[in-house]
């Protein structure tokens, strides 16, 4: 698959897990891509691992102006943003404090916006592009505990939308994709035994968690030619727990 030849991609949040996939399936279609993320040793021995050109780019997303200033700083725009890093810890609303809120807040949605401003800017200069934003299905749904979460990925789908209206017009897209249950590093550390994996997946439709990687062939969809005249889009990838429910 070479679909992504001669472009270059920022994936943030992406030494492990579905960002991980992401830089690897990007890598693969052919593209140039910077994997970033905050922590240097996980992310070093990621891009070790990956096959493709990917270099690693240490920085933390919610610092708005470095990550300006990066952006900024190259010779060309990238021709695909994937925001992906994020933060979920699981909160009961009866201890949710509000510094709580805002740093999901800031992670999750201010940096995902003010990135895809400073690259959006490049883009429209430069007549194209793709943003990738990825959001989740509980953007569309409630779970206890993680109302902080939940609200940060609904204000990140319509971020979306509206960066979409806004950059139609230079010709660069910005659509989101939203993860159901993943299995990833985070689920096999949570120490569960195969009779609680039923009983979570039994809610699902398909019946199983989604690997990483298909929610990397998501976003590589989103992010190349073949979604030429998809924008303003979340796509739900979720083994059909939203319909299911």
């Amino acid at each position: 698959m070479t679909r992504l030849a001669g472009r270059t991609a920022l994936v943030t949040g992406a030494a492990r897990g579905i960002g991980r996939a992401v830089a690897a399936r990007l890598a693969a279609e052919g593209a140039r891509v910077t994997a970033c993320d905050v922590q240097a040793e996980r992310l070093a021995a990621t891009v070790a691992e990956l096959d493709g050109e990917v270099e690693p780019l240490v920085a933390d997303v919610a610092d708005h102006a470095a990550m300006a200033r990066l952006i900024g700083e190259r010779p060309a725009p990238y021709d695909v943003v994937v925001n992906n890093a994020a933060v979920a810890p699981r909160i009961p609303l009866a201890d949710l404090r509000p510094e709580d809120l805002r740093e999901t807040l800031r992670v999750n949605v201010e940096a995902a916006v003010f990135i895809g401003r400073e690259a959006g800017r490049a883009m429209c200069a430069a007549g194209r592009g793709s943003i990738v934003n990825v959001a989740s299905v509980n953007a569309m749904r409630g779970q206890p505990d993680m109302l902080h979460y939940n609200a940060s990925k609904a204000a990140l789908v319509s971020a979306t939308q509206t960066l979409a209206v806004e950059y139609a017009r230079f010709g660069v897209r910005v659509n989101a994709v939203c993860p159901g249950s993943t299995w990833t590093e985070i689920w096999e550390e949570s120490g569960w035994d195969e009779e609680t994996k039923a009983h979570f997946t039994g809610r699902i439709p398909l019946h199983r968690f989604a690997a990483p990687a298909e929610i990397a062939a998501a976003v590589a969809f989103l992010a190349g030619d073949d979604a030429s005249y998809v924008t303003g889009h979340a796509l739900v990838v979720d083994g059909g727990l939203t319909v299911g429910m």
